[in-house]
């Protein structure tokens, strides 16, 4: 599984050079959740359907999504990936959300992923941080960045 439920993992964080639209950028991004047993492979079909009937609610914008959906009974613990695309997705295929940092967010519950999403918000807010997240090309400075850790430059 996932390691505590406020922060992730450099085996959580991903990179991709391909081109991908937005359903099969979510899915890789959500792989290694499927992968460790986080969350099942019906999550990733929630998060699409739900993007499907309620619009790209999870784009963050400057280039940055959250896709998520209600993980009743699909997640297992509390858990975020990153995927980093070099070329950018457009979500819901709109040019007017073009992504290339998606983080998967899954929860079981409504309240356990709430530590994760506190150090999110600090880091998505600040445009200093959000820049530095894509401009990382390696795992663990992206695990430094999302999970709020001061950077030594």
């Amino acid at each position: 599984m996932s390691g505590t439920a406020g922060e992730i993992s450099a085996r959580h964080v991903q990179f991709s050079d391909e081109e991908l639209d937005w359903r099969a950028a979510i899915a890789l991004a959500a792989q290694p959740l499927v992968d460790d047993a986080s969350i099942e492979p019906g999550y990733v079909d929630a998060i699409i359907a739900t993007a499907e009937k309620m619009g790209p609610y999870f784009d963050f914008g400057r280039g940055v999504a959250m896709p998520h959906a209600r993980g009743e009974g699909l997640v297992h613990a509390p858990a975020l990936t990153v995927l980093r695309t070099r070329r950018p997705v457009l979500l819901l295929d709109d040019p007017k959300h073009p992504i290339d940092v998606f983080l998967v967010l899954a929860a079981p519950d409504n309240t356990s992923h709430l530590n994760l999403l506190r150090t999110l918000a600090t880091v998505l807010t600040d445009p200093a941080q959000v820049e530095a997240l894509k401009a990382s090309t390696d795992a663990q400075t992206v695990v430094d960045i999302v999970n709020g850790i001061p950077s030594n430059g």
